[in-house]
């Protein structure tokens, strides 16, 4: 048995997050509602959101984040999706407010049984009857400071996932918002170290209130976003 398999998340809850996003479109977890020992975001932590992988790339922003990125490939063959590396995980004209082709340097992830039963889990939260029989999986692993978005935004893609790995300070509450107005809130909430939100790309605009630095500190947010793209964001062959 796989570490993905040993690490398989609750099927009730796993149920319960397919009816949430059928219905309303997005759901809000924690890792234990899931079924995932608090050890795999202390793993994730440790070895990823580090001087080591983590950088600053020009022009990116916020201009202050720091980021890592990694693009699987998934293929369902009966009940866990199969895993492999994509071979680009450059960014191309993604969501209204950065149309422009972005590469990044690549931090391969599946080589850690720990992380690939992470992304795992995450892609069996997508309800079947909306599953793709293969897709890509983008992973961003982001670090912020200050602002954590510049405005509400939509990416262009199937599924988002918000998964915060650490944080310090309070502010960045997370907004989902209608399709047309700042003012039409759906859902507001501050995501603490385990929480994740997964929502539906097409039905929201999301954003994120600036982070508010502790008293004499800096203020520092660590995050997964990910997302379920659609086909023609990665051909596939």
């Amino acid at each position: 048995m796989t570490v993905t398999q040993l690490l398989a998340p609750d099927p009730d809850m796993v149920d319960k997050v397919h009816g949430q996003l059928t219905e309303a479109g997005y759901a809000v977890i924690t890792e234990n509602e899931i079924g995932l020992p608090p050890e795999i975001r202390a793993h994730i932590a440790a070895e990823y959101f580090n001087e080591r992988v983590l950088r600053r790339y020009a022009e990116d922003l916020p201009a202050d984040r720091e980021r890592a990125r990694d693009v699987v490939r998934y293929e369902w063959d009966g009940e866990f999706p199969t895993l492999t590396e994509h071979d680009t995980i450059a960014i191309s004209d993604r969501g209204d407010w950065r149309n422009q082709r972005r590469e990044f340097d690549r931090t391969p992830l599946l080589g850690d049984p720990l992380f690939a039963a992470w992304i795992s889990m995450a892609v069996s939260l997508v309800p079947p009857e909306r599953r793709q029989r293969r897709g890509t999986f983008g992973v961003n692993l982001f670090r912020t400071h200050t602002n954590v978005v510049t405005k509400p935004h939509q990416d262009g893609e199937e599924y988002i996932y918000v998964y915060v790995v650490g944080k310090v300070g309070t502010g960045a509450e997370t907004r989902l918002y209608g399709l047309e107005s700042d003012s039409d809130v759906i859902f507001r909430g501050t995501l603490a170290p385990g929480d994740l939100i997964v929502f539906r790309d097409d039905r929201f605009r999301h954003g994120v209130t600036p982070l508010v630095p502790p008293a004499g500190g800096e203020a520092c947010r660590d995050a997964l976003i990910c997302t379920i793209n659609y086909p023609h964001t990665y051909p596939l062959d």
